[in-house]
């Protein structure tokens, strides 16, 4: 009898510390080692959808003398550099956009140079696979250098600057060859509102009302986690 009450206290003692040991496991970390990366990446075909810049308007802003020209942009792929830290189901990211393409204003071309310095987070599902798919939303801080884009009269003539902010979402997929690399694919779609300008004159001026685009294209990206 003795060995038998013995028998049941001990199993009553395991049953009842087994769930205190559980709790003291650590969450599942999912596929992905947690930790910094840098990422090289870029978007196809990029342009903006012409709402503002459709190649035929010049517009004389507020704060300043000369005229600028809205000139329609081509098509180009666009680089962008990474870099950010990934936790089991969340990223944040730093990057930077650049690229340098020709426009049309009329019958003529001109060159123009898109930047863009990006705030991102990244969510993603399905951690525990090699297969995850993401969402991205964040803030975008561009900039559209038109060279000789703006004039001043009778002679003058210089590169014209302009400014805003924008919004960042895509849906994707992440693929990993190993918890440390893989790649990124996407589709982004990227509102964005140029409200200041400055042209030949160096003179900064407002836009009112505030110059609206878009773009929408396929985004790749490489990345290692270190």
């Amino acid at each position: 009898m003795k060995y038998f009450s013995a028998v049941i206290f001990s199993l009553l003692v395991l049953g009842s510390a087994r769930p205190a040991w559980s709790q003291d496991e650590p969450p599942d970390p999912g596929f992905a080692k947690p930790g910094a990366y840098i990422g090289i990446g870029g978007t196809l075909a990029f342009t903006l959808d012409g709402h503002s810049f459709d190649g035929r308007t010049a517009y004389k802003y507020v704060g300043g003398e000369e005229l600028v020209i809205l000139p329609r942009l081509n098509k180009k792929d666009m680089l962008r550099g990474v870099v950010g830290f990934r936790a089991p189901q969340f990223a944040l990211e730093f990057s930077y956009d650049r690229s340098r393409q020709q426009g049309t204003f009329g019958d003529e071309t001109v060159v123009a140079a898109f930047n863009a310095v990006n705030v991102d987070a990244r969510i993603f599902f399905a951690t525990r696979g090699r297969i995850q798919p993401h969402v991205v939303f964040g803030l975008a801080f561009p900039w559209l250098t038109i060279e000789d884009g703006s004039f001043l009269p009778p002679d003058s003539i210089g590169d014209a600057t302009f400014r805003g902010q924008g919004l960042n979402t895509e849906l994707g997929v992440t693929a990993f060859v190993h918890p440390r690399a893989g790649v990124s694919v996407g589709y982004a779609y990227r509102p964005l509102w140029f409200n200041r300008v400055r042209g030949v004159s160096n003179t900064p001026g407002q836009l009112r009302p505030r110059f609206r685009e878009s773009s929408g294209s396929i985004v790749m990206m490489g990345f290692f986690t270190f």
